[in-house]
């Protein structure tokens, strides 16, 4: 017999780490739109004349965030796997290689359809690469283009393998720039997420954890932010912040272990879930923890089923804010 949802609590800080998302299909099954690409040559017949031999693919796994720049949307997956060895010694060239949206969004993202066929471009550009010469960072979408972030050892040229994968690609307008950033700035300080950001893509994978366990998003939830690492007057404060905010307090603890005193609040915020809502909740929370001397630690919600009361039915169109509820990018990256 199914459990009864009723009661579970879902929380982003038992969830364990951030949510990762594979984003490199299997070559053995690309999307229906692979064909037209094969035709063109994406893919290769390695049994062809002069053709180049299989290279294992060098996947990647990006975390997602949204953001905003220049007044338009601003994706960004990011392989965070990088910042532990950040910069890479002799991977001193960052390559940027827009690809045009061919049937772009309003706000200048991308379908699912093109988006499937973007991910076996950038399958294909994966599966040029040489392990220890290119390393691919992020892909990012904005103003009507898909940008594919690298670093390499050498500028781009003719001979690469990475560009003349490129060569082969038919379906998409493609340039390819390039500039000296050997301590890998870009990476490090505009694509990466900040605390904010990291909140948001363990949002992203809450909401889908309580659609998974049949939650009605668009009810009235029981949200308990909590916070951590306070001192006693930082508690106070930050009781204080909650409740002039619209919040309740629903406990304040001292948690402090080895002659270690420390405090805990957790407060309450009744709400829908949505992805929205969530954004400007977080933004409030993490400014309270910084002004009390702690930390926001994340939030949990005890699952609400679908009741059949209305024609809401899990978190579908929870998960997407508007545009206006993106907050800005950290630093403008360059532009390509």
């Amino acid at each position: 017999m199914p459990m009864d949802p009723v009661g579970r609590r879902v929380s982003s800080w038992d969830l364990g780490p951030i949510f990762i998302t594979r984003v490199t299909p299997r070559r053995s099954a690309p999307p229906k739109a692979a064909p037209a690409c094969r035709r063109r040559g994406m893919y290769r017949n390695p049994k062809r004349r002069g053709a180049r031999p299989e290279r294992a693919s060098m996947r990647s796994s990006l975390e997602y965030y949204m953001a905003r720049l220049d007044d338009w949307p601003f994706e960004v997956g990011v392989d965070m796997d990088w910042i532990d060895k950040a910069p890479v010694p002799g991977l001193t060239e960052r390559w940027h290689v827009r690809l045009e949206l061919n049937h772009p969004t309003e706000n200048g993202l991308c379908t699912a359809e093109e988006q499937a066929l973007l991910l076996v471009i950038q399958e294909e550009l994966l599966s040029a690469m040489t392990e220890g010469e290119c390393a691919f960072v992020a892909a990012v979408t904005h103003r009507k283009a898909r940008t594919l972030v690298f670093y390499a050892a050498s500028e781009p040229t003719e001979g690469h393998p990475v560009i003349q994968a490129l060569g082969g690609v038919k379906t998409h307008l493609s340039t390819v720039r390039h500039a000296h950033d050997p301590e890998w700035l870009e990476y490090k300080d505009a694509l990466y997420p900040n605390e904010s950001f990291i909140h948001q893509i363990k949002d992203r994978r809450l909401l889908r954890e309580f659609e998974a366990q049949g939650d009605d998003c668009s009810e009235v939830h029981s949200i308990e932010p909590r916070f951590v690492g306070l001192s006693e007057d930082g508690a106070k404060l930050l009781s204080k912040s909650l409740e002039s905010a619209g919040f309740s307090v629903k406990a304040v603890d001292e948690v402090g272990q080895n002659g270690q005193r420390e405090w805990q609040v957790t407060g309450v915020a009744a709400s829908p879930l949505a992805l929205s809502i969530l954004d400007d909740f977080r933004r409030l929370w993490l400014n309270m923890a910084a002004e009390a001397g702690g930390r926001y630690d994340g939030w949990s919600a005890e699952v609400v089923p679908v009741t059949g009361r209305n024609n809401n039915t899990g978190c579908d169109g929870h998960l997407s804010g508007v545009a206006e509820d993106y907050e800005p990018a950290q630093e403008p990256p360059q532009k390509s």
